[in-house]
């Protein structure tokens, strides 16, 4: 896995804050484990020893990055780039990892073979025929269409690196998130991720996805940021301070960006948008985008598709809560990141209350039909094999819909049964305290009477 978050036991939050990881080489007539500070004109490679206290002028490989991208115009550019590994390594243990490989190369053992093959960017020319994935990750290809409803096969799917971080397949499709991924779309929560590669610690929050590499498909994680880096450039697109205030409001940029392919310096008009679970800049391609004749029982003029298109706020009046029959009008905008229409500044269960009822899924686990009817209903639905958030356990209980938010509610208990439980023992216990004192009196009347007719006895 090449996109996991690395770090110490003790230091997760300088982790999460870094969202590069180091480029080191391996160059094989050398025998020898360097970091890359650039390429000169006629493409020979230029390292240093990889010390932290060097790191300023190493190159980085940002984590999101699609690799194929940022390799296409290196590789090219690289003299005899056959004669070289390239691994990355984050920042935070530099010297500690950059030692360990080191070590699996002059000294090959099965964990080392592990460490080299976890850590190393494997890059195929191959790739360069392909589109660029405008996603920063692997959100850029189109969505699954109905006629294709699977963009992967699960029989091609890499378990054995979904193993190592702590995943397996029998949890991803129990809480439904498999068919989600097999369709190309992220999961839609947090997973908490760990593993160990010859005593380098592999640990953070991480959302899912799928990318086909070298004809395996292989499970990415798109590890959580502290914030979206809105600071530098995004595919040779510089954010001006509207983006940056839009992106932060609504998470929308709000217009269309003009992005560079960096392997053949074509040009992708997209929409950019922040993924809301990790602080991700994601892109999709305006040639990709695909709105529907109607939204909330309204049909969309061709002015208003035009400017959705365009990634502009549009107002949409008339829509229709399918749940309550109730009409509303709300803003709409596109979002790269959910691929969808959403309500400008709302939350995406709100949206679906408004317009769909009840969602499809509850934290991971999908409803099937009557479920979801049950739950318009009003009635209490017992729910099982949800996951925790870590993404580690599953675990039971009752879901219900709060009829004033139209939020779905979750705890262990059957909230009827508990509340007419909690009367019960309540009753129970003033009963027991009767029952108690009853006693109590009772055995000091019996004390006091045989304390009487002793004392007579004794006159």
């Amino acid at each position: 896995m090449n996109e996991q978050t690395i770090s110490k036991e003790n230091q997760p939050q300088q982790v999460l804050e870094a969202l590069s990881d180091i480029l080191l080489v391996l160059d094989k007539k050398k025998n020898r484990i360097e970091a890359v500070k650039g390429m000169d004109e006629e493409g020979n490679l230029q390292t240093s020893t990889p010390k932290k206290s060097n790191l300023l002028d190493f190159m980085r490989v940002d984590k999101g990055d699609a690799i194929s991208n940022f390799f296409s115009n290196f590789w090219r550019r690289l003299n005899d780039p056959l004669s070289f590994r390239f691994f990355r390594s984050p920042e935070i243990n530099l010297d500690e990892v950059a030692k360990k490989l080191q070590k699996a190369i002059d000294h090959p053992t099965p964990e080392g073979i592990k460490l080299l093959d976890a850590l190393e960017i494997k890059y195929d020319n191959k790739l360069n025929n392909k589109n660029m994935e405008t996603n920063q990750t692997s959100e850029g290809t189109a969505p699954a269409t109905e006629s294709r409803p699977h963009k992967y096969n699960a029989q091609e799917i890499d378990w054995t690196s979904l193993e190592k971080l702590n995943l397996n397949r029998e949890l991803l499709e129990k809480n439904g998130q498999l068919e989600k991924l097999l369709k190309g779309y992220k999961s839609d929560g947090i997973y908490r991720l760990e593993g160990n590669f010859d005593g380098v610690v592999m640990k953070g929050d991480a959302r899912l996805s799928l990318r086909k590499v070298q004809d395996k498909v292989v499970v990415m994680a798109h590890g959580v940021r502290v914030e979206p880096d809105l600071k530098n450039q995004f595919y040779g697109h510089s954010f001006t301070a509207e983006d940056r205030d839009n992106l932060k409001k609504t998470g929308n940029m709000g217009r269309v960006a003009e992005l560079t392919n960096y392997s053949d310096g074509s040009k992708v008009k997209a929409l950019i948008s922040i993924d809301k679970l990790t602080n991700e800049v994601v892109s999709f391609p305006v040639d990709l985008i695909k709105i529907s004749e109607k939204f909330g029982g309204v049909k969309l003029s061709p002015e208003q598709k035009a400017e959705l298109l365009e990634g502009k706020q549009v107002l949409v009046e008339g829509m229709v809560n399918s749940k309550t029959g109730e009409v509303f009008n709300q803003h709409l905008q596109y979002n790269a990141d959910a691929k969808k229409l959403v309500f400008v500044g709302q939350g995406e269960s709100q949206q679906q209350a408004q317009v769909e009822g009840i969602p499809d899924e509850f934290r991971g686990k999908v409803l099937d039909e009557k479920e979801k009817k049950l739950l318009q209903d009003g009635e209490v639905i017992h729910v099982k094999d949800i996951v925790n958030k870590e993404g580690t356990k599953l675990y039971s209980g009752y879901v219900w819909q709060n009829k004033e938010s139209g939020r779905l509610e979750f705890d262990f208990d059957h909230p009827n049964q508990e509340k007419s439980q909690k009367q019960t023992e309540k009753q129970g216990r003033v009963q027991e305290k009767e029952e108690t004192s009853t006693n109590k009196n009772a055995v000091q009347n019996g004390t006091v009477k045989k304390e009487n007719i002793r004392k007579q006895k004794m006159n």
